[in-house]
């Protein structure tokens, strides 16, 4: 059975230095419905629910672009289309109906919305949605995987040997890496972050080593002072980096990456865009919520039951 204090400091790694999680500020005076609205409009944020549908539906499609008889494929076109349209609709209203919207004014203001407006109609703007956001919202999943990995190697030493640094990477000067690696080191807030999530997570684990001290489970809690001290000391800031900037490096170009760098340095613009990447980073976890659901699952049970019925209808007649 895995140890408390190995769970408690995996979920506090993976709260506190996920670089790219956005802090949610309490404004006195929420946006207006209207202006979030205007918002969805200019960034088209119901692409996110055409990905959605796609995702959901992605054996269909495949049946579908599969199929060379036209009778066959016109009826699977059919039915493709109505379960998109389905499972659509459903996301729409999961991601920007009333109670969807009613939270998002809870962490933004009608300025920000505003900002965010002239942003999402920018040149950058747009690319930034289309291009550059969905690679930074794959960030987490990275910085989980790495801290996963680095957590796992440290719970497993049996004694005080303290291992040599882990490697950086050193990718060639100029190449797509090392600009991506360059950006990483300098995010904005991010080192910070980091640095503060660490100093979290060692500071929880000897409130737990001194818990199982006074339960006399003094092997357990030398174990977690062991852990704390190596997550204090060992584990840097630039491992994260080079892990984020290797998948970075394989699916930004570097005219984004440059671009995207230069962005970096205007603190008014990077503002501007981190209300961007939280929205855009709710409206996806609220779609990806929506597939899930116990509603949608109904949704398509009943697409289903429905389609048989019809078929016993065609077989019966012949």
């Amino acid at each position: 059975m895995q140890p408390t204090f190995t769970k408690v400091a995996r979920s506090l790694a993976q709260a506190f230095i996920l670089t790219l999680v956005l802090s949610q500020a309490a404004h006195a005076e929420p946006a207006s419905k209207e202006s979030l609205q205007r918002y969805f409009d200019a960034a088209k944020s119901e692409r996110i629910a055409d990905t959605a549908a796609k995702a959901m539906l992605r054996n269909e499609g495949g049946a579908l672009q599969a199929e060379n008889d036209p009778k066959a494929k016109a009826k699977l076109a059919t039915r493709y289309e109505r379960l998109y349209g389905i499972v659509r609709k459903h996301v729409v209203s999961t991601v920007f109906g009333p109670k969807a919207i009613a939270d998002y004014q809870q962490y933004l203001q009608e300025a920000d919305v505003k900002d965010m407006i002239v942003m999402a109609q920018s040149p950058f703007g747009q690319n930034f949605l289309d291009k550059i956001n969905p690679v930074l919202q794959m960030q987490p999943a990275v910085v989980d995987g790495y801290v996963s990995k680095r957590i796992q190697e440290m719970k497993a030493r049996t004694d005080d040997s303290v291992p040599p640094p882990v490697a950086l990477p050193k990718p060639a000067a100029g190449s797509t890496e090392a600009l991506a690696q360059a950006m990483m080191l300098e995010w904005p807030g991010a080192r910070e972050q980091f640095t503060k999530g660490m100093a979290q997570v060692a500071e929880k684990s000897l409130e737990q080593a001194a818990s199982f001290e006074s339960q006399g489970n003094t092997d357990l809690a030398k174990r977690v002072r062991r852990f704390a001290t190596a997550i204090r000391t060992e584990f840097k800031f630039e491992e994260v980096a080079a892990a984020q900037a290797r998948m970075i490096a394989e699916e930004m170009s570097e005219a984004d990456i440059a671009t995207l760098t230069a962005e970096n340095k205007n603190p008014a613009r990077f503002a501007q865009r981190r209300n961007i990447e939280q929205i855009e980073a709710e409206l996806m976890g609220r779609a990806g919520a929506s597939l899930k659901s116990a509603e949608m699952q109904k949704l398509l049970a009943g697409e289903q039951a429905a389609a048989k019925p019809a078929k016993a209808g065609k077989a019966t007649s012949k």
